[in-house]
This record gives C-alpha cells, sequence and structure tokens, in this order.
C-alpha cells in the first residue's frame, strides 16, 4: 500500500489563514518556497493565486491556474503572498495582483 504525501506543515497554517481572513482566496492552489535571507527574516513564502475563468486577454484557464499566464501584473488576477519565519509565525501578507515566482 502506498503511503501518502507528506503535507508541507506552512501550507496548513497559510490554509487556515486564508480561510479566516481572505476568505475568496480559500479554494487556491498553495505553493511553497524556501527563502534565502539575513538572520531572522522570512524563511518560507506561501503564494496562491486566482485567476477569472475567462480572460479577456485569451489565455486558457488551465494555464491561467498553473501560474503560466504571460502577464505578470494583471488587475483581474488575485494573489497573496503570506512570509512566514523558521517557527512558523507568519511575518508578511501582501495582497496584488503579481504573479509571484
Amino acid at each position: 500500500m502506498a503511503r501518502r504525501k507528506r503535507q508541507h506543515p506552512f501550507l496548513a497554517l497559510a490554509q487556515t489563514y486564508l480561510t479566516m481572513y481572505m476568505p475568496e482566496m480559500a479554494g487556491a492552489r498553495l505553493q511553497v518556497r524556501m527563502l534565502d535571507g539575513p538572520p531572522g527574516g522570512p524563511r518560507y513564502a506561501v503564494m496562491a493565486e486566482l485567476c477569472p475563468r475567462v480572460c479577456p486577454r485569451g489565455t486558457p484557464p488551465a494555464l491561467a491556474l498553473a501560474g503560466k499566464c504571460g502577464q505578470a501584473d494583471c488587475p483581474l488576477r488575485r494573489s497573496v503572498r503570506l512570509l512566514f519565519d523558521r517557527r512558523g509565525t507568519m511575518v508578511q501578507a501582501s495582497r496584488s495582483g503579481i504573479h509571484w515566482s
């Protein structure tokens, strides 16, 4: 029997935050990235984004959901980036229309 894939602990923290404070983003796909930075700075970034179902620029919805839209900053996109320190404390939450990569 195959083992279940272990979920990153910051995904659960980010999902809880989004459910409580940004319910419109609660169903978005989350991505975790480890950051390099000075000691004491944020170590992890969790990003989520939602695009409209029909893009006026012609990007197919499947590509937009996968984060492969050619438009870096779109006024129709809703995105959020949550920064966490090593201990799992959220340091910052940023809302924008930018595709965080």
